[in-house]
């Protein structure tokens, strides 16, 4: 997926002001790097720190926004969106001790206000209540018959909304209980109260569930 903004190259004018590419001594654009480093190296100018953090997570972000919305060109048009707005105004940016948790957090929030607001314009608009798992790489990794996945599948999208998000964004994106509650806007307590209740429905609804 490309971004539909093009993003300044070395040396190229962007929004009237030159970009200088650098990156500063504590960071490297390895996709091991400490996400401190990676994301004051982003802050100070670095366009590689800042394409690694979009290449690191533009796919992860996409697919939790076809799960908001099933309109796929509202949710690319809002993750470039973030990211654009990302590049342009990365100086006035905070620090972050996770990026991907600050990134789900910033494009749930654009995504659902963006939603809301076409619902109060009376345009088309679908109930937030569509929120489907699939059978991505957590699942598709395990020794598993194709009954078996179709089982987990159907138990994983009969959990309440919020149940589901929360098993999503902490299981399937690997997210703390504490990035997912700040995600979600609510307590890490709750996080745990959602996963612990989602846990013992699928427990009870999938058999071999526990064999695993």
């Amino acid at each position: 997926m490309e971004l539909k903004k093009t993003f300044p190259t070395p040396g190229l004018v962007y929004d009237n002001a030159e970009i200088k590419l650098y990156v500063s001594k504590n960071s490297s654009n390895k996709s091991g790097q400490n996400d401190k480093d990676l994301w004051n190296a982003f802050r100070e100018g670095s366009l590689t720190a800042f394409r690694l953090i979009y290449e690191q997570n533009v796919d992860n972000l996409f697919n939790y926004g076809n799960k908001i919305t099933s309109y796929r060109a509202i949710a690319s048009d809002c993750m470039q969106d973030l990211f654009v707005d990302l590049w342009t105004k990365r100086s006035k940016l905070g620090k972050v001790s996770s990026i991907r948790g600050y990134l789900f957090t910033a494009y749930r929030r654009r995504l659902i206000d963006l939603l809301n607001t076409q619902k109060k314009k009376n345009l088309q608009f679908e109930d937030l209540s569509g929120f489907a798992i699939y059978l991505s790489e957590p699942i598709k990794s395990w020794d598993l018959s194709e009954d078996k996945k179709a089982t987990i599948k159907a138990a994983l999208n009969e959990l309440p909304y919020q149940q589901r998000e929360a098993i999503y964004l902490r299981y399937f994106n690997d997210l703390s209980c504490s990035e997912v509650g700040v995600i979600m806007g609510i307590k890490t307590q709750s996080v745990y109260n959602l996963i612990s209740s989602s846990l013992k429905s699928l427990r009870t609804s999938i058999s071999f569930l526990d064999t695993l």
